[in-house]
Parts: C-alpha cells; structure tokens; sequence
C-alpha cells in the first residue's frame, strides 16, 4: 500500500511538471502565430495599398482603401468585427481598432505616405497580444515598416 502511494504522489509531481511545459509550448506557439500574423497582415494591406495607389492620386481614398484593407485582413486576429477610426494628415495616417484590450486599441496601423505619385507608401502596425497563461497583460507585437515598391 506504501508503494501506490508514492507512485501516485511522484506521478503529481511529474504530471505537475510535464503540463507546465505542453502548455509553456502552446503559449508559444499561440505568440508565434499572432507574430507571424501581424506580419503578414502589414504585408497584404501594403500590396493592397500600392495597387490602389496606382489607380488614384487622392491621400483620402488611399486612406480609405487601407483602412478596408485593413479590416478584412484583422481576421487572422481574430478582430474581423471590429471597426477603425482614421486620424492624421499630410501624408502620415493611423488607423486605430475600436476594439480594445486592457483599455488601449487592438490593432494599431501607422501609414505613411511619402510620395503617392512614385509610390513611396510604408505601414507599420501594432498589436496588443494578450495570452492565456504568459502575457495576460497584454505585450505588444509590431510588425515593424512595410515598404511599398516604387513606380517608374
């Protein structure tokens, strides 16, 4: 009887110990995807931008185009019903996520336009991750400047 004790006392402290790490793992894995994602969502709305910009000289529709962009992309993070707010002028825009997370914006998108005739347009977005069992504070993640490609 002593010896079914101790194994299931031992069996705790491992299982203890093993669950740690599977959900240390899982954690990651979850900061990894929203790292990956913020990336590719800066990405796609750049490209997006830069074809719109080829169709049109106006900042506002430009702005406008991103924003949209932008809103369809958030579906990768799980904000695919939040809306945007747009703030700025001359040439430097941010779209801001209504949704918020421990009282600041979801998703921030800093667009700067530089030349809209040569294409000079960058965007740089940040998010507000919160985790399950690391983060549950929230750390953000950006995904620093995407530079659209020039015309000639």
């Amino acid at each position: 009887m002593k010896i079914k004790a101790q194994n299931v006392i031992e069996f705790s402290f491992v299982f203890i110990v093993i669950m740690s790490i599977f959900l240390a793992i899982i954690e990651l894995a979850l900061y990894w995807r929203a790292q990956f994602s913020v990336t590719n969502i800066a990405n796609e709305v750049i490209a997006n931008v830069q074809i719109e910009a080829q169709n049109t000289t106006s900042e506002a529709q430009i702005v406008e185009y991103a924003k949209n962009s932008l809103k369809k992309s958030a579906g990768l993070l799980n904000l695919s019903g939040s809306e945007y707010t747009v703030s700025g002028s001359d040439g430097s825009y941010t779209i801001v996520s209504t949704f918020l997370k421990h009282g600041i914006p979801a998703l921030v998108a800093f667009l700067n336009i530089d030349d809209l005739g040569r294409g000079n347009i960058s965007i740089g977005i940040v998010y507000a991750y919160t985790g399950i069992f690391l983060y549950r504070e929230g750390k953000s993640i950006s995904s620093g400047s995407a530079q659209g490609v020039q015309k000639y």
